[in-house]
């Protein structure tokens, strides 16, 4: 049978996942946690050695592994130490004993990584399907828009990157005041958001969707459940584009990061489903408010 190529997206959840509970490793015992979590969910090519012949106490046939996953194994590895998530751990007293096998630690940003449930960046297959999942019908342009930041987040272009989750913040959003506009009973409304849109000057037409939300839920038209947490959801939309516009295309910046895009890629898809609710809920309630 043949065995699917392991890459560092695809496992990148389960060493997330194997972390949680580790409080120092070296590079065998990051191997055995890690293909703990793969054989959990059925990886294959990962085989356990007979009680009876391992003599060194080793739990995996690591030698007999597919080479994608020794390989995928290793870049994880200093994946983590790439990404300031892991530094070997300091000796306990100086000078350092040269032949003391070195040992790795989580530092707080790594610790606060291993335990988030938020969308890897870096596990594009993962994240797009958590994507559709929370919005199935979702718009093809924003599709591709993310699908484009994720390939560039990987690639560590990280302008590229905010620049592409920066273009689809503001689709979802131009999408949500398109469906407002059947919504107002009220023709001059409908004309002046109108105009808002093909005028495209993005920071008065946010403060009129924001404005309409918070309307619409003082009139008690929108159901709170849909109001709660929608004007958080846009100012996470808002930052994505403001990333995407300020920082990344204007040459007088240039702070982004990958810490920065990151945070704009987790936020991403439950903003997006929030507001996806949203242009439901105005799309089937026209002249409501």
């Amino acid at each position: 049978m043949a065995i699917p190529q392991y890459t560092l997206s695809s496992i990148l959840p389960s060493v997330r996942q194997s972390l949680r509970e580790v409080s120092n490793f070296s590079y065998d015992n990051f191997v055995v946690t890690v293909w703990t979590e793969l054989e959990k969910i059925g990886a294959p090519g990962i085989t356990k050695i007979p009680p009876e012949r391992s003599y060194t106490l080793q739990k995996y046939d690591y030698s007999h592994a597919p080479y994608e996953l020794r390989l995928a194994t290793g870049e994880a590895f200093h994946y983590l130490l790439r990404n300031g998530f892991s530094i070997p751990e300091p000796p306990q007293d100086l000078p350092a004993n040269p032949h003391h096998q070195v040992r790795y630690v989580l530092t707080q940003r790594g610790i606060a990584w291993a335990a988030s449930i938020d969308p890897l960046p870096e596990d594009v297959r993962g994240y797009m399907n958590l994507l559709h999942k929370l919005v199935p019908n979702l718009d093809t342009v924003i599709d591709q828009y993310i699908r484009e930041s994720l390939s560039s987040f990987e690639r560590q272009t990280f302008f590229a990157a905010a620049v592409m989750v920066g273009a689809a913040s503001e689709k979802a959003i131009y999408l949500l005041a398109e469906s407002m506009v059947g919504a107002f009973a009220d023709v001059n409304k409908q004309d002046k958001l109108k105009k808002l849109m093909d005028r495209r000057r993005l920071s008065d037409l946010f403060h009129a969707v924001e404005k309409t939300i918070h309307d619409a839920h003082q009139s008690k038209s929108l159901p709170y459940p849909l109001f709660d947490g929608a004007v958080s959801h846009l100012m996470s939309l808002i930052e994505g584009i403001r990333a995407q516009r300020n920082d990344a295309v204007h040459p007088m910046n240039a702070t982004v990061s990958a810490d920065s895009v990151r945070l704009s890629l987790y936020a991403f898809p439950h903003a997006l489903e929030k507001l996806q609710l949203l242009r439901e809920w105005f799309l089937a309630n026209p002249g409501s408010i």
